[in-house]
């Protein structure tokens, strides 16, 4: 019995003699023809397929690695994640891959969760036993506004105030009206409220509460993530949630966030707009997020969705203030007003003048001697500010060669609004957390960043408490030097994000590094997989 005959274009084509080819042969021949295979890109989005043969025509897609639940694992990719997993035993391999499904993520995630909202505990502890004093709080560097407002405005107290005294504009809390709301609301479940520990159990529950609160936003991260829910691991174990994750209830205004483009992401329009006209309620800043949205539904032709969703958006934000504030507004103008007045906080670009007439050498003949920006020129300079970031957001989603993701967008928008705020406190880090997960940032980038994060913290509470004891606080030259070190490690991550938009190669979510199918934008909601229906080309 004879063996038939080749193909022609098999293996034994070029061989005259019949004879078997050789090892390295037989792999060059496949190598070679998985190239022209009709499903040959099976394994690689149907919007990047032919984008990596334009940049190396040579080049074969990797088989996946992920196994059968497509769960990509960052130890195999990640350089950083990777040399931290030798702490468990190595990179996962194929069957731990293969096994993680959803919920075993989460699980791992929520530990994560208690284990860095247990350090950011733990960082505090000095002042959970000893009290919130001053200077003391400072040098020690563990402040948060939690205990030491529900101290100042009395929430404590037998005549404490009432839930409008507490929430309005010019109120004893003086945060933004739901953030408010919720630090009275959990102030009422204190026992022996005017004990001596009574502050104490106000931060302890409030740790809890925001421990709950970080815990929703990862598991929001995660479910939008698909295959890349290990990226939610940006939110859970960042050094950040450590260092600023218990100063304020900034962490709520995450939570609702992250909810909110959720639902936006399952084109849910009237929950993503009432969840994103909550979000505004804590955090004003994320009012960007809105503009976002518009833009880059704009350029797919979903402009009239996210119009919806904004409206709905808007018309939650000023019913929340019409309940809990008097006025149809509710104070709306009287917040403008208290935000117009005030001067450059610290952390703010605009507080640069100030610090350098304070940081004047003794021998310095020429010198900046200023009182450094008023109420006035500040809230002007903000303005513009705000109003170039709005421009950008638009130029980025309309005029890039091809549609940027959300999260590429979003995180381009808050760090251009904290990089104009009038004040940039050490918890408004935490509003970047969810775009850089989404982002698909590597662990490289996010570190960098947290670096000039932490040493922020420490300047910032270094410099306050030296202006009561100058013996042991910073120097003002030294605080304005690692403030702006601090708004560069911002400014990286935008640039890694722009840096996204402009080359997809860049993009792990719609080009992952295992070679498995990607994603167009798991946040675009009905941007999803649209057709661009406005493009702008700047010449």
């Amino acid at each position: 019995m004879t063996a038939p005959d080749a193909p022609a274009d098999g293996p034994q084509a070029d061989r005259p003699d019949g004879a078997a080819p050789s090892a390295e042969e037989l792999f060059s021949t496949l190598g070679t023809a998985a190239i022209d295979l009709p499903d040959a890109g099976r394994h690689t989005p149907a919007h990047t397929r032919g984008t990596t043969a334009l940049a190396d025509p040579g080049r074969v897609p990797p088989p996946p690695r992920t196994g059968p639940s497509g769960v990509l694992a960052p130890s195999r990719f990640d350089p950083v994640v990777r040399l931290a997993s030798q702490v468990v035993g190595g990179p996962a391999g194929r069957r731990v891959a293969a096994a993680t499904g959803f919920w075993r993520a989460a699980s791992a995630l929520m530990v994560f969760v208690v284990l860095a909202m247990g350090f950011a505990v733990v960082e505090r502890q000095h002042c959970r036993m000893e009290g919130w004093s001053s200077p003391d709080q400072f040098f020690h560097m563990c402040y948060s506004d939690v205990p030491v407002l529900y101290g100042s405005a009395g929430l404590g107290d037998p005549g404490r105030p009432g839930l409008v005294d507490a929430v309005a504009a010019d109120g004893s809390l003086g945060q933004p009206p739901l953030m408010a709301a919720l630090m009275w609301t959990v102030s009422r479940l204190v026992p022996d409220e005017g004990s001596a520990a009574a502050a104490r159990v106000f931060f302890d529950l409030s740790a809890v509460l925001l421990a709950a609160a970080l815990a929703v936003a990862v598991l929001c991260v995660a479910v939008v993530a698909g295959r890349r829910r290990w990226d939610a691991a940006h939110l859970a174990l960042s050094p950040v949630v450590v260092t600023a994750g218990l100063i304020s209830y900034d962490l709520f205004a995450v939570a609702l966030g992250c909810a909110a483009l959720l639902a936006w992401s399952r084109q849910k329009i009237v929950t993503a707009g009432v969840l994103l006209g909550l979000t505004v309620a804590v955090r004003p800043t994320y009012a960007v997020l809105g503009v976002v949205l518009l833009a880059v539904a704009l350029r797919a032709g979903a402009a009239g969705r996210a119009a919806a969703t904004v409206l709905v958006g808007l018309g939650a934000y000023l019913g929340l203030r019409a309940v809990l504030l008097p006025g149809w507004l509710g104070q709306l103008g009287v917040a403008f007003s208290t935000w117009r007045d005030g001067t450059p906080g610290y952390g703010s670009l605009w507080l640069v003048p100030q610090m350098l007439a304070q940081s004047k050498p003794a021998n310095a003949r020429f010198w900046y001697s200023g009182d450094g920006l008023g109420a006035t020129a500040s809230t002007v300079l903000s303005i513009v500010g705000f109003s170039l970031v709005v421009i950008l957001v638009l130029a980025v989603a309309l005029a890039s060669h091809r549609r940027p993701r959300v999260a590429h967008v979003a995180l381009v928008a808050v760090v251009g609004c904290l990089l104009v705020s009038k004040s940039v406190p050490v918890q408004a880090s935490l509003l970047l957390l969810p775009f850089v997960a989404w982002a698909g940032l590597r662990w490289r980038d996010h570190l960098v960043w947290a670096t000039t994060e932490v040493v922020y913290f420490v300047a910032v509470w270094l410099y306050i408490g030296g202006l009561q004891n100058t013996d042991r606080g910073m120097p003002a030259g030294f605080y304005l030097l690692l403030m702006l070190v601090r708004l560069g490690g911002m400014t990286w991550l935008a640039v890694q994000a722009l840096r996204a938009v402009r080359d997809p190669l860049r993009d792990p979510v719609r080009l992952p590094e295992d070679g498995g199918p990607g994603a167009d934008d798991p946040l675009g909601g009905p941007a999803d997989g649209a057709h661009d229906a406005l493009v702008v080309r700047l010449v």
